[in-house]
């Protein structure tokens, strides 16, 4: 999945690849408050494919990726995007609610969050 996404990226562009997921999770998913069984296993498989496919500089794809596999098992989950300024930097991550799923804690909150999809 995180192939297709980063392919969608470099074909399609952001705004088309953020709008087929605000679409897709609009129509997937309902709002709860905690992932299901099938969420939390598909988080952890996220975890673990880590090891065979580092996330760095791919933190983009690799949380759209994980919000549309969630949305398939009708977990909702959001993609934020954050800042920060000094040094510069972008970041991205995959939260449900105030649980960030595919980052740490004290990583996402070096970064100021600017949009919420």
């Amino acid at each position: 999945m995180q192939r297709r996404v980063e392919a969608k990226l470099a074909s399609g562009g952001f705004a088309n690849v953020l709008a087929d997921l605000y679409t897709l999770l609009d129509r997937r998913t309902v709002a709860a408050h905690d992932l299901s069984d099938g969420g939390r296993a598909t988080v952890r498989a996220f975890e673990h494919a880590r090891l065979l496919r580092t996330a760095a500089e791919r933190c983009l794809s690799r949380s759209i990726a994980l919000a549309v596999c969630l949305a398939s098992r009708g977990d909702r989950s959001h993609v934020v995007l954050g800042v920060r300024l000094s040094p510069f930097g972008a970041h991205s991550w995959a939260q449900q609610g105030d649980t960030v799923l595919n980052d740490s804690l004290e990583e996402v909150q070096r970064y100021q969050p600017i949009l919420v999809v």
